[in-house]
């Protein structure tokens, strides 16, 4: 199977919870807006007061965003890819729109403190949390503006959140669904992030991605089947190991003793094994025991062969 390029899986799965959220009531939709805004966001000031771009690598989200923008604002945007700016090699995408600072305002970014100065805002405002249907779209946007999901060693999952203040809002939100992730800090990034399959896929079934989940899981039944093969054939060639070793054990006493006195010198219980195993050099304790067709166990076999190496060492000894 083809190793997925972690972005493919990515992708699939903003695609689907893009396709998912299509009819957002509007109290989501401010919080989507304003998720994207601190996701991917630049805030920018101008002679015309505060304003804001988005910036991302997915082209989807970027329309998706300015569908909302001008579903709820009536303001027109406008996508332009970015000049000789790459990220992991994929063109960077960019939207701005009219009428910018309204927007901030209207999603909570931005607001005025006391004294009437504009300030802005790290979290959302737990109004906009309130209702379950939002805490579900802040969960979502948060994956949209900022989530990966990596399958190639292991699977991982994670949030790569630009504030402190927002991924503690983003965390606790996650355990109040059921999901606990654990956090770590990349450069200036507050990361967190689930391991492993099922945890993934539950994440995923929460998301409402069943597409995904159904590749995902096809992908950790595929990896399961192929590590047991790998470890059934490691346990089959680690036992054909073990019996040339004893085998090779086997000829070399039996060699010394026939060099020394002569395999007519044995008793002959220990003759007749010692010519089976010199005519049958690869078959295994199990195999012999069926040639000799006598009344002899494994076990049995196996103490003659240990008597005939006691032999030869008395041999080795005398001879040094």
């Amino acid at each position: 199977m083809g190793h997925y390029h972690h972005m493919t899986f990515t992708q699939t799965v903003k695609a689907e919870l893009l396709n998912n959220n299509r009819n957002l009531s509007p109290c989501c939709k401010t919080v989507f807006l304003s998720c994207f805004i601190r996701t991917m966001g630049n805030i920018e000031i101008t002679f015309k007061g505060f304003g804001f771009s988005l910036s991302s690598e997915n082209l989807a989200v970027l329309r998706f965003a300015s569908g909302i923008i001008e579903k709820m604002f009536g303001t027109t945007c406008s996508i332009t890819q970015e000049d000789g700016v790459r990220l992991k090699n994929k063109p960077v995408y960019r939207l701005t729109a009219d009428d910018s600072e309204r927007i901030l305002f209207e999603c909570g970014v931005l607001s005025l403190d006391s004294d009437g100065l504009r300030q802005i805002n790290n979290t959302l405002s737990q109004d906009l949390l309130a209702d379950e249907c939002c805490q579900k779209a802040f969960i979502h946007a948060m994956f949209l503006g900022c989530g990966a999901i990596s399958l190639n060693n292991g699977y991982h999952c994670e949030f790569s959140v630009n504030n402190k203040q927002l991924a503690d809002q983003l965390h606790e939100t996650l355990c109040e669904c059921w999901f606990c992730p654990k956090e770590s800090t990349r450069k200036n990034e507050t990361v967190l992030y689930f391991k492993g399959g099922e945890q993934i896929s539950d994440l995923l079934i929460y998301l409402g991605t069943t597409k995904a989940v159904f590749q995902l899981q096809n992908i950790m039944v595929e990896r399961s089947v192929r590590n047991s093969v790998n470890r059934q054939t490691n346990c089959i060639s680690a036992n054909i190991d073990k019996v040339v070793d004893a085998s090779k054990k086997q000829l070399d006493a039996i060699k010394v003793i026939e060099d020394f006195a002569g395999l007519d010198s044995l008793p002959p219980k220990l003759k007749e094994v010692a010519v089976l195993r010199k005519e049958n050099p690869s078959e295994s304790l199990d195999e012999l025991v069926r040639i000799l067709n006598q009344p002899v166990t494994k076990s049995g076999l196996n103490h003659r062969f240990r008597k005939i190496i006691n032999i030869a060492n008395q041999y080795r000894e005398e001879q040094k």
